[in-house]
């Protein structure tokens, strides 16, 4: 059994991009991006290690500019116009929430947890 708290972080972190990617990679192909999974992955890793610094250094504006930036990353990356790599994140966003009200229904049909706080 796995006893070190790092690793443990690590190896949840790691699993939490996987599977953050997959949403991702599937709104940039509806679009007609250029990517492959492992590009996508890389992106979600990359722009979450920016975003992270970019609300580390600005308390104000942090939001605003780590959202221009994230749109920016999806242009350049998957080398889609500013309106579609909005549309990505757009649909991206709606993946996400979509696929966490699920899984919040299955684990409270079937365990009565919550991963949200209630």
């Amino acid at each position: 059994m796995i006893s070190n708290p790092i690793l443990i972080s690590a190896i949840i972190t790691l699993v939490i991009f996987i599977v953050s990617a997959f949403p991702l990679h599937k709104a940039v192909k509806i679009f007609k991006g250029k990517t492959k999974f492992h590009k996508t992955l890389f992106v979600v890793i990359i722009s979450g290690i920016v975003i992270l610094l970019i609300n580390s250094i600005f308390t104000v504006w942090a939001g605003i500019i780590a959202f221009i930036f994230l749109i920016w990353i999806y242009r350049k990356a998957f080398k889609l116009k500013w309106h579609k790599a909005l549309m990505v994140w757009a649909l991206h966003l709606a993946f996400v929430i979509m696929s966490s009200i699920i899984i919040e229904l299955i684990l409270d049909t079937f365990t009565k947890t919550s991963i949200y706080l209630r």
